[in-house]
């Protein structure tokens, strides 16, 4: 079976964060009178609040309460026969947080209906980290030597990159990025005693930078000041829960603090996050399992270090180890079974420990959204989803895609910027085009998906050498045609732009190849493994927003990041008489080859080709889902 859809040249994603804001959506009620408004109290992680709770409705034109409290159902507060054609502010108390407001503004149609959602932080509690005040920003001198020294360090000279990271230094002292630098150039060259007060000086002026607290956690274990370094890394967690970096640091920590329980943790959370560059943890989890008499399933873990990492340092070691558990396991099987002492006895030759890459030099973290992995939309408690129902409407809209398509053509402005190691940005290379897209389906095995712009992008022409194509064609993920091709969930009921939207994950199936897209490289085509999180209309099954990520790198080709941001819109064609959910606003984000890259495409003037009619950007005409 031959499906190939999405083309990469040359090689190669944003996400909603709903915390803090309100989420206001109208739908009709059958009841008669006047409106009804339903408030949710969150967290800011969006935990549901309801102990101690008091909920005001305020009057904005009058400045009055005119309700309060309301009535409880569920996790929400429902206030009826609220006055319609007002804006409304909503206040929230709760025992042990800050209070909350949000405004609400009520449509004056009878029988209306509006839910609002309030995030509240927590009172009085001091932050872990407290954020530094105003802007660090280097002079340009400052900055100079910066670049100086980051470009020495790439290039492996330490030495150098240290005059001028001390340069940087002396120019501005208080600057926790200068500070952070020098110490990594002295960390780098295993000059622990020096890198020390810088590192800790970049975190005391700074200490909401997981790459300089997570340093420091490093630079403590390979000083064997385990309980300073589980401090510093459980911090740099609490910034990014997803640093399996500072995951795989801590799992060795509490192993030699002989601490098994929270190895284990950490050592899982590391495969989790880390996925393929962090698979050596395994065998750091299989010691863990050990500690805590976990034997066969140590055996499991150690077993599988070995098959990934055959010619490691420590393989012959571990398949020692792996002999020991197997007579254990052998004794424990036996009429007389070894005491639980037995179990939990290290053999009599330790493991070396493998330690993480101590940190990657930025860009930030930020310079990408996060993976879709450490994504957690906000949903609403207690909204049942029914999968097979969602992917069915999904399907629905994607099978209409291809057959009413056929061609369309559309502006494209288009914009590529490289992001440096020194966070400064290049100048960035902008286009516009005239843009066409083709979508065929010469047999029912085959979606073949084209994109023609009117002068092409040359690699040479971008930064990195490399061109993305393929944001059209991400929306045939739920086609029947691919659907098999991935694993689904459905998170719950959330929001996209106001209207209410089920939120559905995705991903590559182990056993299955990737078909929808691949990446071209000088070194040959691969197919890409890919996982996604998409908002799809509640009612009329139409993808609205979308985000993809790699599953996995793509470690021949040096690709080790692809994040798709895809807004669409309904495109409404009036001659024809359809309406097709387009991409109105694409960005990509990439790491490739040592380069990280962020791509923006808006679109704008759609025309269907095959009937020459132009376009109007219009609210979705929602249909009822399938039964």
């Amino acid at each position: 079976m031959q499906r190939n859809l999405l083309k990469y040249v040359a090689g190669v994603s944003f996400f909603l964060v709903l915390a803090g804001t309100a989420i206001a959506q109208g739908v009709p009620e059958s009841q008669n009178g006047s409106a009804t408004v339903t408030v949710y109290v969150r967290t800011m992680q969006g935990n549901p609040i309801s102990a101690g709770s008091h909920v005001t409705l305020n009057s904005m034109n009058f400045g009055i309460p005119v309700a309060t409290g309301g009535q409880t159902t569920g996790d929400g507060w429902v206030f009826t026969g609220v006055q319609g054609g007002d804006e409304y502010d909503v206040e929230v108390t709760a025992d042990g947080y800050e209070p909350g407001h949000e405004d609400v503004l009520v449509a004056p149609e009878s029988g209306f209906s509006v839910s609002v959602t309030v995030f509240l932080k927590p009172a009085n509690g001091k932050p872990l980290f407290r954020p530094p005040g105003g802007q660090f920003v280097l002079a340009p001198r400052a900055q100079k030597e910066v670049e100086k020294g980051l470009k020495d360090l790439q290039s492996g000279n330490k030495a150098s990159a240290r005059k001028h990271f001390s340069n940087a230094v002396q120019m501005a002292p208080g600057d926790p990025y200068a500070n952070y630098l020098m110490g990594m150039g002295f960390l780098l060259d295993n000059q622990l005693s020096a890198a020390s007060p810088y590192l800790e000086k970049a975190v005391s002026i700074d200490s909401k930078q997981v790459a300089a607290v997570h340093a420091l956690g490093a630079l403590r274990v390979k000083q064997h000041n385990y309980t300073a370094a589980i401090d510093a890394l459980n911090r740099a967690i609490q910034l990014d829960p997803t640093s399996w970096k500072s995951h795989w640091l801590l799992a060795e920590c509490y192993l030699e603090e002989h601490d098994f329980a929270p190895a284990q943790d950490h050592a899982e959370k590391a495969l989790r996050f880390g996925k393929e560059p962090a698979s050596q943890v395994q065998m750091l989890l299989g010691e863990a399992l050990y500690g805590l008499g976990e034997n066969e399933k140590a055996k499991g873990a150690l077993e599988i270090f070995v098959k990934q990492h055959p010619n490691d340092r420590n393989a012959p070691m571990v398949r020692g180890w792996i002999e020991h558990l197997q007579q254990l396991l052998a004794k424990a099987n036996s009429p007389a079974a070894v005491t639980v002492a037995e179990h939990v006895t290290p053999p009599a030759e330790s493991l070396t420990v493998v330690t993480s890459p101590i940190v990657d030099l930025p860009p930030k973290e930020d310079w990408a959204p996060v993976d879709i992995d450490a994504e957690k939309p906000f949903v609403i408690s207690g909204v049942a989803c029914s999968l097979p129902r969602v992917l069915s409407a999904a399907a629905k809209n994607a099978k209409q895609l291809v057959h009413n398509l056929q061609q369309f053509t559309a502006t494209e402005e288009y914009q590529s910027v490289e992001i440096k190691r020194n966070e400064n940005l290049e100048k960035p290379e902008v286009h516009k085009f005239d843009y066409l897209v083709t979508i065929s389906n010469p047999n029912p095995e085959l979606i073949q998906v084209d994109e023609i712009r009117d002068q092409g992008i040359g690699t040479k022409d971008v930064p990195g050498r490399l061109v993305d194509l393929g944001a059209p064609a991400l929306v045939l993920a739920f086609h029947p045609l691919f659907q098999s091709d991935f694993t689904w969930s459905c998170e719950g009921l959330g929001e996209w732009k106001d209207k209410p939207a089920w939120i559905v994950r995705f991903r590559q199936r182990p056993d299955r190849p990737g078909h929808l897209a691949n990446f071209q490289a000088s070194s040959g085509t691969y197919g890409l493994s890919l996982k996604g999180l998409a908002w799809i209309s509640e009612n009329g099954g139409e993808v609205m927003h979308m985000e993809t990520d790699l599953a996995k790198p793509v470690a021949a080709a040096k690709l080790q990041r692809q994040h798709f941001v895809i807004d669409y819109e309904p495109v409404k064609f009036r001659t024809h008489k359809v309406t097709l959910w387009l991409p109105e606003h694409v960005d990509v984000y990439f790491q490739f080859r040592g380069h990280y890259l962020h791509h923006s495409h808006d679109f704008s003037n759609f025309k269907l080709f095959w009937v020459g009619s132009s376009q109007d950007i219009a609210k979705p005409k929602e249909t009822p889902p399938p039964r």
